[in-house]
């Protein structure tokens, strides 16, 4: 499998706007499901594949396509660059060389966690005791910032 993040896109065969079923037609069942309902009603069907290193994530609003992928596993890069694992401050070099619009998103100083984002990749990096934990990529939008545009 191959293990490079594609922003916008996914991963290997698994890319965003996939259905429930098509993930578990491509990669089986998976380790462990979540369901998360909100104040607004809405839900999100959460497929997490552990012998992957990767959590799938499908919204109601979205007709449970796929519409978040979570990277966990140190083994995936990110436009040929392993940022999963590193220490804060050399993640912030590393990321300031691949993108051009690395921003602290929010710091979450009772967590001792930290959310860098690159809006125009659709990538946010959560930074938790100093170190990368993981990297999420979403779908781009159209200009309404409501409407997903899905990877063909």
């Amino acid at each position: 499998m191959k293990t490079e993040i594609i922003p916008y896109f996914g991963f290997d065969k698994i890319k965003l706007g996939l259905t429930l079923g098509q993930i578990e037609l491509l990669l089986g069942k998976p380790s462990e499901k979540d369901r998360e309902t909100y104040s607004d009603n809405s839900i999100d069907m959460i497929f997490k594949y552990h012998n992957l290193g990767v959590d799938l994530t499908f919204s109601s609003d979205d007709d449970f396509r796929l519409g978040t992928i979570t990277f966990y596993s140190n083994g995936f890069s990110l436009k040929g660059k392993k940022l999963i694992g590193l220490k804060e401050k050399e993640f912030v070099t590393k990321s300031n060389l691949i993108f051009s619009d690395i921003e602290l998103d929010d710091d979450f100083k009772e967590l001792n966690s930290k959310d860098y984002t690159s809006n125009s990749n659709g990538v946010s990096f959560w930074i938790d005791s100093g170190i990368v934990e993981s990297i999420s990529i979403f779908p781009d939008y159209q200009d309404d910032d409501e409407t997903p545009i899905w990877p063909n």
